[in-house]
């Protein structure tokens, strides 16, 4: 009996076929192809991700011309930036129909905007030429734009101030 169960072992192991790859290159393949995987889908996750977000600002689209265009006469403003009198610290100053605000007071802007308003409201255009100094930050004129844009002006005609 025992030799009976000694054949069908060996009967059953000589059934049993293992297939390999003749090739080298075939088997590396299809070990990597995983990672090769994980790699492909990272790349494409990370080229999506810095088309998908979106940065705050506001888009210009220039002209090819030089820049000529303009609003009519209308409503000036003047941005400055000068030395305040504690610490040496910088103020931006901004001035409309002679009269002087200061950016960085919350309560001046206030007054800043109701001036607008008013402004619209007899009978101008919501349109605002803004001239900045040289000196004057770019946050500190957007911070002046979203003021303005708050108070109802519609376009704003932003340049340089001159000497």
């Amino acid at each position: 009996m025992r030799t009976h169960k000694l054949s069908w072992s060996r009967s059953i192991r000589k059934q049993r076929t293992v297939y390999r790859f003749g090739s080298v290159w075939a088997q590396a393949f299809l070990t990597a192809a995983p990672w090769i995987n994980v790699l492909l889908l990272l790349g494409l996750l990370w080229a999506l991700h810095n088309r998908m977000v979106i940065n705050p600002g506001v888009v210009m689209d220039l002209p090819r011309e030089p820049l000529r265009e303009g609003t009519y006469t209308g409503m000036t403003a003047l941005m400055i930036t000068v030395t305040g009198d504690t610490a040496g610290q910088e103020e931006t100053l901004v001035f409309l129909d002679d009269e002087r605000y200061l950016l960085q007071d919350s309560d001046q802007m206030s007054m800043f905007a109701d001036r607008v308003k008013s402004r619209i409201a007899a009978g101008l255009k919501p349109e605002l030429l803004l001239l900045a100094d040289r000196r004057v930050s770019h946050g500190d004129v957007i911070r002046l734009v979203n003021a303005a844009r708050e108070a109802g002006i519609e376009r704003v005609n932003v340049g340089e101030k001159p000497k």
